[in-house]
């Protein structure tokens, strides 16, 4: 679910225009009449991420469960790809007890870990995967 829940947040990320920007910083005149403020990038600001985690979730009903043959182990995988491509849904199990279990998942996910997720996405972290999901959670 952690890892479903960053492969999201990247795409969403990656989606957006890096020319749109947001300003930041205080909104107060300084005594020389000037303002503090900075435009800063759009994608990955805290305002761009907390935006982000109110609304990832719900991309939860677009995965599945898979169970690997070999080990037995159960993963969430895509059911629907961003681009529109076919996906190989071979053992893929689909149904609303998967997609709301996961959708449950991603959201304590989400609330929980709020600040590292957008802690590491702001700075566009290597491995966010592996550091928030098997070394922080």
């Amino acid at each position: 679910a952690c890892r479903a829940l960053v492969d999201e947040l990247e795409w969403e990320i990656s989606q957006v225009d890096p020319r749109k920007t947001i300003q930041m910083g205080s909104f107060r005149i300084n005594p020389d009449g000037s303002q503090s403020v900075v435009e800063v990038p759009y994608a990955r600001s805290e305002a761009h991420l907390t935006e982000l985690l109110e609304r990832v979730c719900e991309k939860m009903k677009e995965y599945g469960e898979k169970v690997d043959p070999a080990t037995h182990r159960k993963s969430y995988v895509r059911v629907l790809s961003h681009d529109g491509t076919k996906m190989d849904l071979s053992g893929v199990k689909f149904d609303g007890d998967v997609t709301s279990s996961l959708k449950f998942a991603c959201e304590s996910i989400a609330e929980e870990y709020e600040d590292e997720l957008i802690e590491f996405l702001s700075h566009e972290a290597e491995n966010v995967k592996d550091r928030l999901c098997s070394k922080r959670t």
